[in-house]
């Protein structure tokens, strides 16, 4: 798992969420509770200082001014209308008077309350978060109601009220916990070694709407997602980087609650490359030591860390240590970066550290050994602990040989020879041209916990994983697979030391990215053949030998990007936004994260009703049978939902072998796109990008006019010089009239040669093709019709319009090949439905009605705009392969 994000989380991003008046006016209410009374002054001077607090607090900021000022000139020693002016000057930006104003009040009197109040909001305004967090702890003494303060000191550090993280103090024993035996993990229970086989799910927390680093930051959620984990008979979670306080206060107290089922943890270093690829940048190497002496101490219940952009802070008091089964230090480094680290620092070299040592080694294998050697010895110095550690690897980077995977020198070798076209860029793509090799590591006698090897590996990828004859013939107790062939070398290589698959799985999008042999494939999955892939794939990381799986992922996370349509989902920001579908990266959850309020979404076969709820675009009360009656309209923030209702046909059947049902898509520009139909002896006057052709229940697609079609299509795969993501057509938007449309083919596996000179064509499919059935019988369906209503119900993800952010109403204008992609805000949808002969193609019935001339005009199309958003809506659910995997785990 790659997460690359830069967006703030942490306390500074939530402050300016706070408004100033807002705030003042709660202080305002708490006002006079602890002031001095004024005694000795001129009853009128009361009277004006109660005006002008009335007068603050209804945002009449000049009036209340005056009101002070006019009641300090009639009693110089009448602090409340001090701190009134303190509090006018605080509105008015005047932060240096409110600050003089208020200090003059605690002068003569340190324990108004008010004053306190005052300063902690004139400094929290200033910045000074450090003197606001001083004065606001001193304001709550005296006056524990005020809720303003409060939200200020909350805003600043939400632990504030928490005493400071216990000073670590090393044991007077090493404490271990865990160890590596042979091939497997034990624990310590009870006072002896006892075996340990890793049953894990990898939490990625960022709900829809947050970016990858906004974590909730409330124990329930986390306590509630533990809860369920472990119903699930999981006995391992993975976190990646540093979460905030909340979650390990949930862990610690599922731990001490549930001691027979505890939740053992796997604690990830993360950190991005180094610039230059340069791993020995002394300031980037010591910030990634520095975030491993953060995870060690946060453990142990020994830290405070401040706010920081991108990351979790707070005051982590909760002691977890004797749950953490592990490290697994890093990310999956790109293949090029470790080539371009090792090539600029040539020749072999040896570690010796204290933990950990080396053989002769490459320079990056040195390298990671040294930085697990430097976690392992500060823990040890700083709380006289270890446990067993490893890095992060992948397939990508595996010691492995793959005679059917070329680096990028010989492809583009085997290319020339052949005449065919060289990529302009193949760095992505040394997937064996360099390794990391886990057995050039081994613990020294001074290492009782040991080492291990940390892999994520999938079924889909890389290409070697495909055609691969060892693998390609390799048969599990469940049958052919040639993942379970990979796996099987994998671990011979890492013979005498656990192997575990930390990353695994496969998502249940409609979006496919890449091809696999038993059609194990990077999306393409509904909910049911996700539940029976990932149990069938968690056993045979077992029966292949290793010590242990860590299912991808808990939850399925918006944000996320996969390569074959990132480029189409823009602003960038914003994916988080939406849920699309077509995207594999964001469907790989236990936990289904579903657009739209679950009560009113529609399903497809299920409730006509909230089909029929939508909104009408379009109706013909004259329609004869069997032509659209109505057409209605709605979106969330994964599809565009239409619903048809059919004249004369309630009760009935379709009559597939005499009719079919044509729906077209005007996304952008009344004149601009398509303006004759496939079969159509007349041009229109307004132009469609796409057309549903719904010929029956087992033949029917979205289709794309020709310029506006993204990807290349099936001719790539004749041609075999397709690159992938670089096989780009130029797009616009522009008016046709030759009725054509393309298919929605894109390409999913690139065409390469092997080392040995082997040609393995390029692969993909159809992503327009259409899907008959009931939601309840797939969830990957796209349509239905339903008899006893005469509805159609239809439902397109955004992803396949060309809509790049429904969240703005963002689309895809044009594009040149390798260039950037414009977009544009749409100026709504038209939306055309026609009844059509199967004989002949010709049209039955439509709406709009067709002019006179047989066709289509732009007048008679309303248009259809959606209300944008910026927070999404969303519901959750466990999807099947929660239960499947519960079945597996709870079985073993």
């Amino acid at each position: 798992m790659a997460v690359v994000d830069d967006s703030l989380n942490g306390m500074d991003s939530n402050l300016h969420r706070i408004p100033l008046a807002w705030v003042v006016t709660l202080a305002l209410a708490g006002l006079w509770e602890t002031g001095v009374a004024q005694t000795t002054c001129p009853p009128h001077a009361g009277t004006l200082v109660a005006q002008g607090h009335a007068l603050l607090r209804s945002d009449s900021i000049t009036e209340a001014g005056e009101r002070f000022s006019q009641a300090d000139r009639l009693c110089i020693r009448n602090l409340d209308a001090k701190v009134g002016l303190g509090y006018v000057a605080l509105r008015e930006g005047r932060l240096s008077s409110s600050d003089s104003l208020f200090r003059l009040v605690i002068k003569a009197d340190s324990n108004n309350a008010d004053a306190w109040d005052g300063l902690t909001l004139t400094s929290w305004q200033s910045g000074d978060h450090a003197k606001a967090m001083t004065y606001g702890r001193r304001a709550i003494r005296l006056h524990p109601r005020n809720s303003a303060t409060r939200d200020v000191l909350e805003a600043i550090d939400p632990d504030w009220y928490r005493p400071p993280p216990r000073k670590p103090v090393p044991a007077s024993r090493l404490q271990l916990v865990s160890r590596t035996k042979g091939d497997r993990f034990e624990i310590l229970s009870l006072g002896s070694w006892r075996p340990f086989y890793i049953k894990g799910v990898n939490l990625g927390v960022a709900l829809p709407g947050k970016f990858a680093s906004e974590f909730p930051t409330d124990s329930v959620t986390y306590a509630g997602w533990l809860d369920t984990i472990a119903a699930m008979h999981a006995n391992t979670v993975r976190v990646y980087t540093i979460l905030p306080p909340a979650f390990y206060r949930a862990l610690r107290g599922w731990n001490l609650s549930h001691p027979k089922q505890a939740l053992w943890l796997i604690h990830g270093v993360w950190t991005e490359l180094p610039p230059g690829h340069d791993f020995e940048d002394s300031t980037w190497k010591a910030g990634f030591r520095e975030e491993m002496q953060r995870v060690v101490d946060l453990v142990h219940g020994a830290n405070r860390i401040p706010p920081r952009s991108g990351h979790a802070s707070g005051r982590y008091d909760a002691d977890v240590s004797r749950w953490v089964l592990g490290y697994i230090i890093g990310r999956e480094w790109e293949p090029f970066a470790v080539k371009d680290f090792d090539a600029s620092n040539p020749g072999m070299r040896v570690f010796h550290g204290r933990f950990l040592e080396t053989g002769p080694a490459p320079a990056m294998d040195v390298w990671m050994a040294e930085q697990c050697d430097y976690l392992l010895s500060y823990e040890q110095r700083r709380f006289n602990a270890l446990r067993p550690v490893a890095y992060t690897n992948w397939p990508s980077l595996d010691p492995l040989y793959h005679v059917t995977e070329s680096t990028g020198a010989e492809e583009r070798a085997w290319r020339d020879a052949a005449g065919r076209t060289v990529p302009a860029d193949s760095k992505e793509y040394e997937n064996d041209a360099v390794g990391l090799d886990a057995m050039l590591v081994r613990p020294t006698a001074a290492n009782p916990a040991g080492w291990f090897a940390s892999y994520h590996a999938y079924p889909y990828y890389p290409d070697f994983m495909i055609y691969e004859p060892v693998y390609d013939t390799a048969q599990s107790s469940d049958g052919r697979s040639n993942y379970f062939g990979y796996l099987r070398e994998l671990k011979q290589h890492h013979a005498g030391i656990p192997l575990v698959i930390a990353e695994y799985g496969v998502p249940s999008s409609r979006g496919l990215a890449h091809l696999q042999p038993q059609g194990w494939h990077h999306g393409g999955h509904d909910e049911v053949e996700m539940a029976h892939i990932d149990a069938r794939l968690s056993r045979e990381i077992q029966e292949a030998g290793a010590a242990g799986a860590v299912v991808f992922a808990w939850m399925d996370e918006w944000f996320k990007k996969n390569w074959i349509v990132a480029d189409y989902e823009i602003p960038h920001e914003n994916t988080r936004l939406w849920h699309n579908v077509m995207d594999a990266e964001q469907n790989y959850g236990l936990l289904g994260m579903y657009a739209g309020n679950g009560d009113r979404t529609p399903t497809l076969g299920d409730s006509t009703a909230r089909w029929l709820a939508l909104d009408a675009y379009a109706k013909d009360s004259s329609a004869r049978k069997g032509t659209p009656e109505t057409i209605r309209v709605g979106s969330d923030e994964s599809y565009l939902y239409l619903a048809v209702e059919l004249a004369g046909m309630k009760g009935e059947a379709f009559p597939w072998d005499t009719l079919g049902i044509r729906v077209a898509l005007d996304t952008w520009s009344r004149n601009q796109g398509q303006r004759r139909l496939p079969g159509a002896q007349q041009a229109g006057d307004i132009g469609f990008e796409f057309l549903a052709e719904l010929r029956s229940p087992s033949d029917a697609q979205l289709l794309v006019t020709p310029d506006y079609n993204p990807f290349v299509g099936p001719d790539a795969i004749v041609d075999g010089d397709d690159f992938g993501r670089f096989a780009r057509r130029p797009i616009s938007v522009t008016q046709r009239n030759d009725g054509r449309f393309d298919s929605l083919f894109i390409i999913s596996n690139r065409a390469r040669f092997g080392r040995d000179g082997t040609f393995y064509p390029a692969k993909g499919y159809n992503r327009g093709r259409l899907r008959f059935a009931r939601n309840a019988e797939s969830t990957l369906a796209d349509w239905y019709y339903e008899p006893e209503a005469a509805l159609l119900e239809l439902r397109l993800p955004w992803g396949l319009l060309n809509v790049t952010d429904p969240s703005t109403g963002t689309i895809i204008l044009g594009a040149v090949p390798d260039g950037a992609i414009q977009t544009t805000r749409t100026d709504g949808f038209r939306i055309g439905v026609m009844t059509v002969a199967t004989q002949n193609g010709k049209a039955v019935g439509a709406l709009p009605q067709l002019g006179s001339d047989g066709a289509w005009h732009a007048a008679d199309f309303p248009n259809w705009t959606w209300s944008t958003w910026d927070s999404p809506k969303y519901h959750q659910a466990l999807k099947p392969v929660y239960d499947s995997l519960k079945v597996l785990w709870g079985s073993e």
